[in-house]
């Protein structure tokens, strides 16, 4: 019996961590108003730190990372580690300029992060397109189709010609927007290039920086 006690206190403690859709709830003009508030919060909120891990499907290949991801104003640094010490890359924009360094010392450089990527790893990532998907919103310069549920929280926006589907949200407390659910599985797929994402962390704080020393900190894979 405290054994059926402790395995059910387990459960709801673990289920309280996300907040996965209730599909079966409607979605009405509140969930619009809603869904607009969301977006005037968010598209606002560009001082974040996240940790989590990737999944990258590439055709018939399968890549795990770590991913370390750090936002300040219009500076970002993007880390990205595969497993076992195979290799790792480092994206950082500033000015304007995206750099990428590699582990083994090579160096990139141009005008937008995607060219970057495909030039040092042949994967066409779209980071400018989720800076704003991790947040649970589209950005402001394409059309987008998104699907919202009853709390106005985005279940999935095409954008670009890639889809994004949000499997579940974590409810983070921020300096700036005080408590709101932020993405925590997220998959993407455009054609045979598709992401799935998950955020083991949230921070929002606008004291965040971009210049951490090179490959620090990388989250642990399972």
């Amino acid at each position: 019996m405290l054994r059926l006690l402790l395995w059910s206190l387990l459960l709801s403690v673990l289920g309280g961590c996300a907040t996965p859709f209730q599909n079966d709830l409607p979605v009405t003009d509140l969930s619009h108003e809603q869904w607009a508030h969301r977006q005037h919060q968010l598209e606002q909120w560009n001082d974040w730190h996240l940790l989590g891990r990737v999944a990258l499907f590439v055709k018939d290949d399968v890549y795990n990372l770590g991913l370390n991801w750090r936002r300040h104003g219009q500076q970002y640094t993007l880390k990205l580690e595969a497993a076992l010490g195979q290799g790792m890359v480092q994206l950082r924009a500033r000015a304007g300029l995206i750099e990428l360094q590699t582990s083994e010392g090579e160096s990139f450089g141009g005008q937008t992060a995607e060219q970057v990527l495909t030039a040092a790893t042949g994967w066409a990532l779209p980071v400018e397109g989720l800076l704003w998907w991790i947040k649970g919103i589209n950005h402001p310069n394409s059309d987008y189709l998104p699907d919202i549920d009853t709390n106005g929280r985005a279940r999935s926006l095409q954008q670009d010609g890639w889809r994004i589907n949000y499997l579940s949200y974590q409810s983070v407390e921020t300096e700036t927007l005080g408590r709101i659910d932020l993405p925590q599985k997220l998959y993407l797929k455009r054609d045979q290039l598709a992401l799935k994402i998950v955020i083991d962390q949230w921070q929002g704080s606008p004291a965040a920086t971009v210049d951490d020393p090179l490959f620090e900190d990388f989250p642990a894979l399972p």
